[in-house]
């Protein structure tokens, strides 16, 4: 995965990618944001990635999410989880936030995806993350929905 422009996937029409090393958060390997801020909140996407001797990680990883969430947020609300086997966490979380001194409803998509390693090596655990305010998040939904098929299908090319 790379946010070099040559490599990314494609973005959906208003998106641009993000160095990640710009984000000062260790282990991001992928960002973009939306053009266009709703409620002074700018929508964005992000994939982390770790190793981890425990492909498990990723069940683990979904519950400490939405517990990072609830530590700075309010009125956060696990709006749908879904679970695939041992190795995937979907769920969408949604929250308020203060922009500005003003309350603003939250969405944020979540994934956990662990790609256990060959010959018993160290898995790779994949964090795709999607925010937006829950206004933008209806009207950026296909762009998003295309955006994240796209990186679900890099991550599982590997």
């Amino acid at each position: 995965m790379t946010t070099e422009p040559q490599d990314a996937p494609a973005l959906p029409e208003g998106w641009h990618l993000i160095p990640p090393q710009t984000l000062g958060t260790p282990g991001i390997a992928f960002a973009a944001a939306h053009e266009t801020p709703d409620a002074g909140f700018t929508a964005n996407v992000t994939v982390g990635v770790q190793r981890s001797a425990d492909p498990g990680l990723a069940l683990e990883l979904g519950a400490e999410a939405v517990a990072a969430i609830e530590a700075t947020e309010q009125d956060v609300a696990l709006a749908r989880r879904e679970q695939t086997g041992d190795f995937v966490v979907a769920q969408q979380v949604h929250f308020t936030t203060t922009v500005d001194g003003v309350a603003v409803p939250m969405t944020q998509v979540q994934e956990f995806v662990a790609v256990p390693g060959a010959d018993g090596g160290p898995a790779t655990v994949w964090t795709v993350s999607a925010t937006a305010t829950r206004a933008q998040a209806e009207a950026l939904a296909d762009g998003l929905a295309e955006l994240l098929d796209q990186l679900r299908a890099e991550i599982a090319g590997g």
